[in-house]
């Protein structure tokens, strides 16, 4: 230890327990937060929100418009652009190729939005079963130990 003194050893038992709950619950947070962004309207124009992601083949970029109306632009990797009408609901975008895909909003009045992207299941919950598994035998090591430790009662005879 840091000032010369001694500390128990940390049990691999805890240390998978760690691991493990930190992994469920970081993924966890990752994907369940969500913040809305706000599109403001200056007296006779709006802002556009860009945002960027390296998407590949399959993925799927959702927008949910909260309040107010937007349009959405897609810039594709090969620089094409994909106008769609004013949306004022859900809206979403699967991308046909890998690369980076280029998403502006435009606000036709003051707007909140909130977006997302799925990448597939791998992506998105691969990381869940892993995070089950290192928790589970951390607890199973655990829960083996504690029965092995036990102290055995006899009556010692002369």
């Amino acid at each position: 230890m840091g000032a010369g003194g001694a500390a128990p050893p940390v049990k691999s038992e805890d240390v998978m327990i760690l691991i493990g709950s930190t992994i469920l619950l970081t993924v966890f947070v990752l994907q369940a937060w969500s913040t809305p962004t706000t599109i403001l309207c200056s007296e006779n124009e709006c802002d556009t929100y860009e945002v960027k992601y390296d998407l590949s083949e399959g993925d799927k970029f959702s927008l949910d418009v909260i309040e107010g109306e937007v349009r959405p632009t897609v810039i594709l990797p090969n620089g094409d652009s994909s106008f769609d009408n004013n949306q004022k609901g859900k809206w979403s975008f699967t991308a046909e190729e890998s690369g980076v895909h280029t998403f502006q909003f435009l606000g036709i009045e003051e707007s909140s939005i909130d977006y997302s992207v799925s990448r597939g299941i791998i992506f998105d919950y691969g990381l869940y079963p892993l995070g089950m598994l290192i928790l589970g035998f951390g607890i199973l090591k655990r829960i083996t130990k504690e029965e092995e430790d036990e102290p055995i009662e006899a009556l010692l005879e002369d």
